[in-house]
């Protein structure tokens, strides 16, 4: 991922869940998605945008567990 922006957006998404299931739902319209982001103050591209929707990656459990505050268990 090549924008400093689009990276910002991707940490404040694994840091609130809220965030995150509402991207998931925007993302579906890339023009929606846009302005919901830029409301939030992300200044994503259309390219942005693309290559989150490209990207068959899903968040880990490690990254859910992190952004639902869980801990891990049994502990390491």
């Amino acid at each position: 991922m090549s924008s400093a922006e689009l990276s910002r957006f991707l940490e404040a998404l694994r840091n609130d869940p809220r965030l995150l299931d509402e991207s998931r739902t925007l993302l579906r319209n890339p023009d929606a998605a846009l302005r919901w982001a830029c409301g939030r103050g992300y200044l994503l591209t259309p390219a942005d945008i693309q290559e989150l929707l490209d990207s068959d990656r899903e968040l880990s459990d490690d990254d859910l567990e992190q952004a639902a505050g869980g801990d891990i268990w049994p502990p390491p």
